[in-house]
């Protein structure tokens, strides 16, 4: 693909065609386009720049994380190009995502579908760990789907390096969406793990079989009552050290029990899903499977009997 500029003054050049813009953020917008010499679709993702703003930080973690991950679970960057007020990232077009997925299964679902793309997530998230990168905002939109069923993670604008070596080492709290945020950053932890990575895809998982999000809070102190809703209040019991989370005491709940059967809360997961969601959707990071863990577990065992038959996606 050809690594000429694709920004001018007068705007775009000729080395790609510019079909629609597929979406809008804060972070400015993603175009669809073809590269005019292979005919190949692509995702342009156009950031504005402002010198030391949250964009430019963005830019450069998620460049950063694509330039050094290569796999087919990750959407793949193709080229950076610059330009004076703006910086473009031209990646793999993905034409769906696992939130318009989510939203057209027909329900009841059997364990099948959600075998088969979580085991894909698991698969993406464990590669990225061995690199030491946290990525800190999985969700649904920042799933992608190709026509085929192969499921890539992207949007790393919130990703960090993990350095495991460094207990002391401190990340910033205000990272993730809401609904998926693991509790240690919801109570202000910054000595935080990957495992935030792994509570966001139990999350995940439940939408599965619910079609909703298990957590929807619309704030902070809604969020932290809907898990105690489920996970019970937190204690040296079921979170050991908790009371040393930055923001241990400043909210007083009711005491609250956590739920005695998960099949309530997700009442169409079967009891080896159930079994798994436990080990994922838990208070304490320490206990919390790890996507290595996880890809072992009992849940996924039909896939590695099958895979030269159902899974050999490339």
């Amino acid at each position: 693909m050809s690594t000429s500029r694709l920004y001018t003054s007068e705007g775009y050049d000729d080395s790609y065609n510019i079909i629609s813009i597929i979406g809008r953020g804060a972070f400015g917008v993603v175009l669809k386009a073809t590269h005019f010499q292979s005919h190949e679709e692509v995702a342009i993702k156009r950031i504005p720049l402002k010198r030391n703003s949250r964009n430019e930080i963005a830019l450069i973690r998620e460049v950063f994380a694509l330039r050094n991950a290569y796999h087919k679970n990750v959407v793949r960057l193709f080229d950076v190009i610059l330009n004076t007020n703006a910086v473009s990232l031209v990646m793999e077009y993905v034409g769906s995502s696992l939130k318009l997925a989510i939203e057209d299964f027909n329900r009841p679902l059997n364990d099948e579908i959600p075998r088969y793309y979580m085991y894909q997530l698991f698969i993406g998230l464990d590669y990225l760990h061995s690199l030491n990168i946290m990525h800190r905002d999985l969700k649904p939109d920042n799933v992608l789907i190709t026509s085929t069923g192969l499921l890539k993670i992207t949007d790393f604008g919130q990703c960090c390096i993990y350095v495991s070596d460094d207990p002391n080492r401190n990340y910033d709290c205000q990272v993730a969406s809401r609904w998926y945020r693991a509790p240690e950053l919801l109570f202000g932890s910054t000595a935080y793990n990957p495992k935030v990575d792994e509570w966001a895809c139990g999350c995940i998982f439940t939408e599965f079989y619910n079609g909703t999000p298990l957590f929807a809070g619309r704030n902070d102190i809604e969020q932290i009552g809907k898990l105690i809703s489920v996970l019970g209040s937190p204690c040296e019991r079921n979170w050991e050290g908790w009371n040393i989370m930055p923001d241990y005491g400043k909210i007083i709940f009711e005491d609250n029990k956590p739920v005695d059967n998960w099949k309530s809360v997700v009442p169409l997961a079967s009891e080896t899903c159930l079994s798994l969601l436990r080990k994922l959707i838990v208070y304490s990071a320490e206990e919390r499977y790890s996507a290595e863990v996880v890809l072992q577990h009992e849940f996924f065992m039909s896939i590695y009997r099958n895979k030269h038959r159902i899974y050999h996606l490339q």
